[in-house]
């Protein structure tokens, strides 16, 4: 019986690891350390910098999402605009500025960084426009801290956090 007792207790804490491994897939924040696209509530491990990052600002930035891959990849930035795996330009070329009145700070649509004003879920790279702040948040985030995205609408939204988890829906809202 003596000799079953630390074998359990071994046991035990080896399937509570495991469990917490489990557990914390997908739920590091950004700008925190990942070693895959899986690991990270954006669905996006910067492949230049092993760091949580958005999907669209990766792209810029990181040299894309896919850390630990053999290439880059834009998986979580296809899935927030709808791309459907068709990477490309859109023709713009980047010819975006100065189109605005004179005066007025405008916004590309879908350009604006997380913790930027915004007034449409269209307005923000991460596809969320924080329903109770109206601010560009990342998807997952905005559920739990911002009320969901859809700031401007008359409900709250999980659509950019669907596409992230390939329409799963995880989240109900109440009022």
């Amino acid at each position: 019986m003596a000799k079953s007792t630390p074998k359990s207790l071994l046991f035990a804490l080896l399937l509570a690891n495991l469990v917490f491994l489990v557990l914390g897939q997908g739920t590091q924040f950004i700008t925190g350390e990942c070693s895959s696209d899986a690991d990270c509530a954006s669905g996006c491990c910067g492949f230049n910098t092993g760091k949580c990052a958005g999907a669209i600002v990766a792209q810029e930035r990181d040299g894309g999402c896919g850390f630990g891959d053999g290439q880059p990849n834009r998986n979580a930035a296809d899935a927030l605009v709808g791309n459907n795996g068709n990477s490309g330009n859109d023709g713009n070329n980047g010819n975006n500025g100065n189109n605005g009145a004179g005066g007025q700070a405008q916004v590309t649509p879908g350009s604006q960084f997380i913790t930027g004003s915004c007034s449409s879920d269209a307005d923000c790279a991460s596809g969320c426009c924080g329903f109770n702040t109206g601010k560009c948040a990342g998807a997952i985030v905005a559920q739990e801290r911002d009320g969901g995205c859809g700031f401007g609408d008359g409900q709250p939204n999980d659509n950019a956090a669907q596409a992230l988890r390939g329409n799963k829906r995880r989240f109900a809202f109440t009022s």
